[in-house]
């Protein structure tokens, strides 16, 4: 390998226009769908500026149990008792534009309800669990139970006020299957024809007999694959991101993940923009090992629609099995393994750590999302392995 042919694989890779065209295509989609959100109520005026005072009423524990004992439902007269009047007062400025006021006023009451109800379910939870282990059994769902139990006992989690939508369409830009597979669906089609093309350009025969050797051009090409796949995640990632704050604006840089819809169970004691890092690491390692297949199928193949059909099938199929199926509680069973261990949830990761989640291995109680990691580290070693046999070995044609 040297840098002149790493520079001739990547021009191969990147002078493709269906590339830039459906790059084109998927993040003018992505901004048109999202800009329409921009100047909606419920996005534009919050209650976030009354985060203070609404964090001290909450810290109320009578409020709590009066909250509690209307079963989750109170109107915004009823927590009038409460709350600070400079939170009406504020509500109050907007009074002259209905639409405005009947937004705050709605979120308000759903925000408390739906913040002591999820608190409230979270206790629930962890006092059930607890009553579950107690019971004289050593079978892997009671082992899986009991793990995750200690998990909440050492890793306190602390659900806050959620006051915007913004946490939560953060965490849903990588849980879209639309927005993840985008992503993916660039990578094939980048890498296709990585291997395959070299039959049809007549390529084939000159490189394997190149003064560098078959090793250099495998290297040169996994590298040069490896770059494009780290180019085109972080950027349509980067450009996911940048629309979704302006859009809805960027969250709280403090708020949990606990605290928004989907996570209020989780173990996970990070916040909302640490668990899109993590989002946007899975979508990379999902890329790379999607990549990966690509260029191993490609290896084998004389056309590039090849790789392309198998790649789409196995993330699409998966994608979709995993969108499908309900996972069970606590434990992953033989059939739920297929989705679980899918790059698409690699990617998007909440079904996986929203209320704990473990695989037995071996009698060993593994959190799947690890599972799920490990899994695909090993896919994309067996792919580069199998690449690397079948293009140096590859016998050349007169």
């Amino acid at each position: 390998m040297n840098k002149e042919m790493l520079k001739t694989e990547l021009y191969k890779i990147y002078s493709k226009k269906v590339i830039w065209i459906a790059l084109t295509v998927f993040l003018t989609l992505f901004l048109v769908m999202k800009l329409q959100f921009i100047d909606k109520t419920g996005v534009k005026y919050t209650l976030e500026p009354m985060r203070s005072e609404l964090t001290v009423a909450v810290e109320n524990e009578d409020f709590h149990n009066f909250v509690r004992g209307n079963d989750y439902s109170c109107t915004v007269e009823a927590m009038k008792p409460f709350i600070s009047i400079s939170v009406f007062d504020y509500i109050e400025q907007q009074s002259g534009n209905d639409r405005i006021y009947r937004s705050l006023n709605s979120d308000l009451m759903s925000i408390i309800n739906n913040y002591y109800e999820r608190i409230d379910n979270r206790t629930a939870f962890i006092e059930e669990l607890a009553q579950d282990i107690s019971i004289s059994d050593n079978t892997s769902l009671i082992k899986a139970k009991t793990k995750l139990l200690q998990a909440y006992q050492s890793t306190p989690v602390k659900i806050e006020l959620n006051l915007e939508s913004s946490a939560n369409n953060f965490i849903d830009v990588n849980h879209s299957a639309v927005f993840s597979g985008l992503i993916m669906l660039i990578v094939i089609v980048g890498l296709a024809g990585i291997y395959s093309d070299e039959y049809t350009s007549g390529t084939l025969s000159p490189l394997l007999t190149s003064r560098k050797g078959r090793k250099g051009v495998f290297f040169s090409k996994l590298l040069a694959a490896s770059i494009f796949i780290f180019n085109i995640v972080l950027l349509m990632e980067a450009f996911y991101m940048v629309v979704t704050a302006i859009c809805y604006h960027a969250p709280n840089a403090t708020i949990s993940a606990a605290s928004t819809y989907g996570l209020s169970l989780t173990t996970y004691d990070g916040t909302v923009m640490g668990f899109c890092f993590r989002q946007i690491l899975g979508t990379l390692l999902a890329a790379l090992t999607l990549g990966s297949l690509v260029m191993c199928v490609s290896a084998y193949s004389k056309n590039a629609l090849i790789p392309f059909f198998v790649a789409g099938v196995y993330y699409g199929g998966t994608a979709l099995y995993a969108n499908m199926i309900t996972f069970p509680e606590y434990l992953s069973s033989i059939w739920s393994l297929p989705g679980e261990l899918s790059l698409f949830m690699l990617q998007t990761q909440v079904e996986l750590v929203e209320a704990g989640h473990f695989t037995n291995i071996f009698g060993f109680m593994i959190p799947t999302l690890t599972v799920n990691v490990m899994f695909n580290l090993i896919l994309m070693v067996i792919c580069l392995v199998l690449c690397y046999r079948a293009y140096t070995r590859k016998q050349v044609k007169n």
